[in-house]
């Protein structure tokens, strides 16, 4: 008889599944219980968003493994796309919502047919290219007059219309903390699908997959797409928490944190992006710096996480978790998709 014996399988088998996950949403929705003032709630609000924002570049990033620099794209087509429908076209703003997240869907797939044939950081030169271009349209120029002689467009960006005049900030909490759980259930099943594995093989070893006869370019864009879809989401919902849309939607800055939060959490597991992203964002709004001195030290979260902690905090807590269980004689079983730590294919 062997002298290994395996963990139950079920939602503990993983720390970040099941009860911590539970445990996490739970202590989420029971936040705005200890009588924060609206800052606070607006700081978490606003995390939510750049959390789903974040877990969506792990799709592309991490799951797919084309490491996109220009995912700052497709989030600030939603933004851009909900305020001129509304302010502008006079859509109302649900049906404006759904435009936006196709719209964003439409330039994901757009930057995956152009990346299709490109690996590595070619992927991330041409993502970034195409992201700072459209960043800089949008700064640079003033598109639209509205009503009374404004312009719109340039640096003061595009208002929504909204059909309220002031959201509560509770409302406003629990409807982006929603968005961020659907969003990440979603996003969570499709990288444990069929498809999400073939994605993980893809970025594994992209010509045993093409030599398996997998088509590499079209599940490329498909990944692209995907990831986009659920950017536009997150756009689509700041735009509406914030109520305008602006240049800083499409900025280099958003697409390198967007990297750097799911290079903390630990590409590839969507749930340690998530955490990565609420943490670090929080933390860094509370040190309240500038937008060079943020850029620097996302530059060098970074380079700490991939020299120290190459797979994240998820990862991290797994390899530890992997040793401390393998001490007393128990086999954890692993996740779809994981692999085992070094020390226990020796």
């Amino acid at each position: 008889m062997s002298r290994w014996r395996s963990l139950p399988s079920g939602p503990w088998a993983d720390p970040f599944r099941g009860g911590w996950l539970a445990a996490g949403i739970g202590l989420l929705l029971l936040f705005p219980l200890s009588s924060p003032n609206a800052y606070f709630l607006d700081v978490f609000t606003t995390g939510f968003l750049l959390a789903t924002l974040t877990a969506s570049w792990d799709v592309i990033g991490g799951v797919a493994g084309q490491f996109t620099l220009g995912h700052a794209l497709p989030f600030g087509v939603a933004t851009y796309a909900c305020a001129i429908l509304t302010s502008l076209a006079g859509w109302p703003l649900p049906l404006a919502c759904v435009a936006a997240v196709l719209l964003a869907a439409a330039a994901g797939s757009g930057m995956g047919a152009l990346s299709a044939r490109l690996s590595g950081p070619f992927v991330a030169l041409l993502t970034l290219s195409l992201g700072e271009i459209a960043h800089e349209i949008a700064a640079g120029n003033t598109f639209f007059s509205g009503p009374g002689g404004y312009a719109l467009g340039g640096e003061g960006g595009i208002p929504v219309t909204l059909p309220w005049v002031d959201a509560p900030p509770l409302a406003s909490y629990y409807a982006a903390l929603c968005v961020l759980c659907l969003a990440s259930l979603a996003m969570l099943r499709f990288s444990r699908s069929g498809m999400g594995l073939i994605l993980r093989a893809v970025a594994g070893s992209p010509i045993t997959a093409q030599a398996s006869g997998v088509p590499i370019e079209r599940f490329k864009r498909m990944a692209f797409t995907v990831g986009s879809v659920f950017a536009g989401v997150a756009g689509a919902g700041f735009a509406v928490h914030m109520g305008r849309a602006t240049a800083t939607d499409l900025s280099l800055e958003l697409s390198f944190q967007a990297a750097t939060f799911a290079a903390v959490g630990g590409c590839g597991t969507i749930v340690g992006p998530v955490v990565g992203a609420l943490v670090l964002h929080v933390l860094f709004q509370a040190l309240s710096l500038p937008p060079s001195a943020r850029v620097l030290l996302y530059a060098l979260t970074l380079l700490v996480t991939l020299r120290f902690f190459p797979g994240g905090v998820v990862g991290t807590t797994r390899a530890a978790a992997w040793r401390v269980l393998r001490k007393d004689g128990v086999r954890p079983l692993r996740p779809a998709g994981a692999s085992a730590p070094e020390q226990e294919r020796r």
